[in-house]
């Protein structure tokens, strides 16, 4: 090897050093790289699962406010039935009472149904921030410090109060 300008104690040095540098470098930049990135990942899936949590949570709310809506006018039109019946077998003077209250029962079942719906709203309202102030609390906690993160919670609440959301 030394007629070609190969020196075997360089070359055995050389390929010494290079097994020197490439395990260094697995341990040091490698491996933390890896370790960076698998974390990252865990943090991304929790967010998609956070996600989906909530969506599910929105599609229960949703129904069920569609059911309470569809009792509400089954009741309304089981009241408004009634009224009509009763109306039709009494004189004239019992049918004009009988068309008032059953316009003063609609109007309570609507009310009943708006309040049914404004409490439901709220109530998703609710857990929509709940839901995002969990979101943003672990997404924050990686990111800001504990002191930027209670002056930036104590902004949103302000501004949350400010546009009457909860």
């Amino acid at each position: 090897m030394e007629k070609l300008g190969i020196e075997p104690s360089l070359l055995l040095a050389q390929v010494i050093n290079f097994s020197i540098i490439v395990v260094v470098l697995t341990k040091l930049l490698y491996a933390p790289i890896l370790a960076m990135l698998e974390k990252r990942k865990k943090e991304i899936e929790e967010g998609i699962a956070i996600v989906a949590r909530q969506r599910e949570d929105e599609e229960k709310f949703s129904v069920r406010k569609e059911k309470l809506m569809n009792e509400a006018r089954k009741e309304a039109r089981v009241i408004l039935e009634e009224a009509k019946r009763q109306a039709k077998e009494s004189e004239h003077d019992i049918m004009v009472l009988a068309h008032k209250e059953a316009g003063e029962i609609v109007e309570k079942a609507k009310r009943e149904a708006a309040g049914v719906h404004d409490a439901l709203s709220g109530e998703i309202r609710r857990e929509a921030v709940i839901l995002a102030g969990a979101m943003t609390k672990r997404l924050t906690a990686s990111i800001l410090s504990p002191d930027d993160q209670h002056k930036l919670i104590a902004k949103h609440l302000q501004d949350l109060a400010k546009s009457k959301v909860l």
